[in-house]
């Protein structure tokens, strides 16, 4: 399997770029980043011309997550459990089937979260990383 991971930084703005790289690698499955675009917003048939199935979690603005898979998912998780309707939309992960068995994908736009000493942004960042570990640990043992 080919894996493509790329910070797009608003999807609407840059399709070219995506077909672009669709073109040149042929992956099978596609990650992208800060998309952007709230999800009644996500250009959902334009993407889905390029040949894949077609999985996002986005807000207005900022951040965002798509997943791009050639293979049809067994299952799609949109952010974390126990997320709420104010998380930031950040990760989304799928399970793909290979000949080699299932694979998890988990595609994220990571929080940068600026000095350990800024009061908002770190303990985000923080968070975030632990909702990730409790997810490998407890989601990924099944």
């Amino acid at each position: 399997m080919k894996f493509v991971s790329f910070n797009i930084n608003g999807l609407r703005a840059r399709p070219h770029q995506l077909e672009a790289i669709v073109e040149k690698h042929q992956p099978d499955v596609i990650g992208l980043q800060e998309t952007k675009v709230h999800d009644d917003m996500f250009p959902l048939e334009e993407v889905a011309k390029l040949g894949y199935n077609v999985f996002y979690h986005g807000q207005k603005g900022h951040y965002g997550v798509a997943l791009l898979t050639k293979e049809t998912p067994i299952a799609v998780r949109r952010g974390f459990p126990g997320d709420d309707e104010e998380a930031q939309r950040r990760i989304i992960m799928a399970e793909i089937p290979s000949l080699l068995g299932n694979v998890t994908v988990i595609n994220g736009y990571f929080p940068q979260g600026e000095s350990r000493d800024h009061p908002i942004k770190f303990p985000a960042k923080a968070q975030f990383y632990q909702n990730l570990q409790n997810y490998l640990e407890t989601e990924l043992k099944r």
